[in-house]
């Protein structure tokens, strides 16, 4: 029993001895690492330790790779030439943020209009991509829906909550993409609370909002590009040879009076700096797109019939008279595709 006892004792003393050893080590870490924040600075120590585990808002999370996007552009996008002048509107953004000299007077603002289906949700995804490690499930991505995020009986408990999201996002990292989808189907007046946002101010409530980048998505504005679209083909204008002005002043008024836009101070002031015209696609850019999407599950070379019964969900317009483009453009491939490989691997099983 004497002995017992003294073991207990002996461990006790022992494990005290540890628990001052361990204390006096954490207390030598910390004291080290608030020394070495002195020598080398608490970015440099965040990003050696917490940035390991999470994600930050460094160079690493955020390559700003534009090669990358315009390798995505080259390989996913089709039938869009214009899309490309993303690569040097972003680029501009991009020095701006390394060079005090060229520092940005005000975000980013970039707005994109077409029918359904001609790449608009697609090229933000790669935008996404190529600016953050972590593409659209970056915490410094935020997108906003339509009528799903934006109710039109609380309009103002909507406003409110809308600067909320976006000051908390931004506050964390200057460099966010903000992104607001189906912009045709959002309540007038709600996107003008972020005006003072978007304008030339230093810092609203006190945050910095010049580095980051917002992004309108719609699909006001479809017919009026198709249709002045088939005005330019008339007067010799080759597809590769489009203009962003030559889009923008019939986007601007269409949009004026549509959905989330209209009246909008957002557009009454100037603000969306480059709005992009996605123009309605072709059969030959649809069969391209058919091609991506068959390559994107295996099938490198479709038949002839496997081709057909993937094209055949595509319906052409503007009218019966002249079946030019593509009424849906490729949306509907995304399902339609893994159903004919289903399909005809089916029947070459049964054969």
């Amino acid at each position: 029993m004497i002995v017992h006892l003294y073991v207990a004792v002996v461990l006790l003393i022992i494990c005290n001895l540890c628990y001052v050893y361990s204390e006096i080590v954490t207390m030598t870490l910390v004291g080290s690492a608030l020394i070495a924040s002195g020598f080398f600075g608490w970015d440099s120590i965040k990003t050696n330790t917490v940035c390991r585990y999470m994600e930050c808002c460094t160079d690493s999370y955020i390559p700003y790779d534009l090669k990358a996007l315009k390798q995505s552009f080259e390989e996913r996008m089709f039938g869009q030439p214009l899309v490309y002048e993303l690569i040097n509107i972003l680029k501009a953004h991009k020095e701006a943020l390394r060079n005090e000299q060229k520092r940005n007077k005000k975000a980013l603002v970039i707005s994109l209009h077409g029918w359904s289906g001609v790449g608009k949700n697609y090229a933000t995804t790669m935008i996404a991509e190529a600016l953050y490690s972590n593409g659209m499930k970056s915490n410094f991505v935020k997108v906003f829906m339509g009528k799903k995020d934006f109710s039109c009986t609380h309009a103002q408990k909507a406003q409110d909550e809308l600067l909320a999201k976006i000051k908390k996002i931004v506050s964390k990292c200057p460099t966010s993409l903000i992104v607001f989808d189906e912009i045709h189907e959002m309540c007038p007046s709600v996107l003008d609370v972020i005006k003072p946002l978007l304008d030339h101010h230093h810092a609203v409530d006190g945050v910095d909002y010049r580095d980051s980048i917002f992004i309108f998505i719609s699909n006001i504005g479809g017919t009026e590009i198709a249709t002045h679209l088939l005005e330019l083909y008339n007067d010799g204008v080759k597809r590769n040879d489009l203009q962003f002005h030559d889009f923008e002043p019939l986007i601007r008024r269409t949009a004026y009076k549509t959905g989330g836009f209209d009246k909008s101070s957002i557009i009454a002031q100037h603000l969306i700096d480059y709005y992009i015209p996605f123009l309605p696609l072709e059969q030959r850019h649809v069969e391209t797109c058919a091609l991506a999407e068959f390559r994107s599950h295996g099938v490198y070379n479709p038949s002839k019939e496997m081709m057909e019964d993937a094209l055949s969900v595509i319906s052409y317009g503007p009218s019966e008279d002249q079946q030019i483009f593509a009424n849906n453009g490729c949306k509907r491939f995304s399902r339609q595709i893994p159903y004919v490989i289903q399909k005809h691997n089916r029947t070459r099983d049964e054969l």
